[in-house]
């Protein structure tokens, strides 16, 4: 039996203020919120002038909570749906039955499927995220910005939201000063027959010190071939000899991409800018394709390199009859709580400053 909880990971990230920029993200938020429009009426009671259409995907804005008067901070949710799209639903009454029937239900009238939903907290540059399976930090960001350049004139046009990570080893043993090497990649899973004309944008850095590429059979850790792609075509110079490789790779066997940055110093602590710039840069990889070698071997290998605070929530329920049904959704009440927990913490453990 479910316990009504679920285990989630709030993941620290920390918005990069650009230069002669005066306001917090925090307030910027809070400023595009309260934005006039409708008449006079403020952008946080119209959620369709929250809504962002990009292609079949929307996203917008659901929950909204400022407590500028009390512990000073926003936060809020981002919804994800796709217009008219058909939820599958199996048949189960005839348990005699070989094989049940399987149809595509549109959602009633007036109301669309959900994807996803994250949450997030910002108070002044901090902000905490709780991702799921489709909404990414990434997609924050990108939201962050079009919601502060159309509904604020804070940001400025020639600026984007970029939410940089924070490199945290304590987790797993060790200390900043004890990173040797960063390794970027795994296995990368079967490429598609063709290209895409558009492969998904990945932030790499500038320099590397060695790549790696040979037949794998498997090592339990994948990369997107996206990611893979574009390591190979820089280094074989473009995609035809990503292909001619590509060929020559056993069917029996998986390529295995990986970058390794290392740092060899006669200093005794790394600079401070340099792992400033790989936490930016690397903000977006996912936590698989993130491992550390650090004194004494390898570590942080499922991405806890980066500061986050794990937390359990408190899931939605429902009725049915006299039955309570656990349902899937995150209560937004207790994603607020961890989330104020997690920046508490930080702050106490001195990992972040107020």
């Amino acid at each position: 039996m479910s316990s009504g909880r679920k285990n989630i990971t709030i993941h620290y990230r920390k918005f990069v203020r650009p230069d002669r920029l005066r306001f917090s993200l925090e307030e910027m938020v809070r400023s595009a919120m309260d934005y006039p429009v409708d008449g006079g009426i403020q952008l946080k009671h119209r959620y369709m002038e929250r809504l962002r259409e990009e292609g079949a995907d929307n996203y917008f804005i659901n929950l909204y909570q400022d407590s500028a008067e009390q512990l000073g901070f926003v936060f809020g949710d981002i919804l994800h749906f796709s217009k008219g799209h058909l939820q599958a639903l199996a048949k189960t009454a005839d348990p005699q039955a070989q094989s049940v029937p399987v149809q595509q239900l549109k959602a009633p009238e007036q109301s669309e499927y959900v994807h996803s939903q994250m949450f997030w907290m910002i108070k002044d540059d901090h902000a905490f995220v709780v991702q799921s399976m489709s909404l990414k930090s990434a997609d924050l960001e990108n939201y962050l910005s079009w919601l502060l350049k159309t509904k604020s004139t804070t940001l400025g046009s020639e600026n984007t939201v970029t939410l940089t990570s924070k490199f945290d080893i304590d987790d797993v043993g060790g200390e900043l000063a004890d990173i040797q090497e960063i390794v970027i990649g795994g296995v990368a899973t079967p490429p598609p027959l063709k290209f895409e004309t558009e492969p998904t944008a990945v932030e790499t850095v500038d320099k590397v010190s060695e790549v790696t590429t040979h037949g794998q059979i498997d090592t339990g850790r994948t990369t997107g071939w996206a990611t893979a792609r574009k390591i190979l075509a820089e280094l074989l110079g473009g995609d035809a000899n990503v292909a001619s490789l590509m060929q020559s790779v056993p069917p029996d066997a998986e390529l295995d991409v990986q970058v390794h940055i290392g740092f060899k110093t006669k200093k005794r602590k790394i600079d401070r800018v340099a792992l400033t710039q790989l936490e930016t840069g690397l903000r977006n990889l996912p936590d698989s394709q993130l491992q550390v070698r650090a004194k004494g071997g390898k570590i942080g290998s499922d991405g806890s390199i980066r500061l986050h605070h794990n937390a359990s929530i408190r899931l939605i329920t429902s009725m049915d009859g006299n039955n309570e049904i656990i349902g899937s959704l995150l209560d937004p009440a207790d994603v607020l709580r961890a989330t104020i927990e997690a920046y508490s913490t930080f702050v106490a453990n001195g990992k972040i400053t107020e």
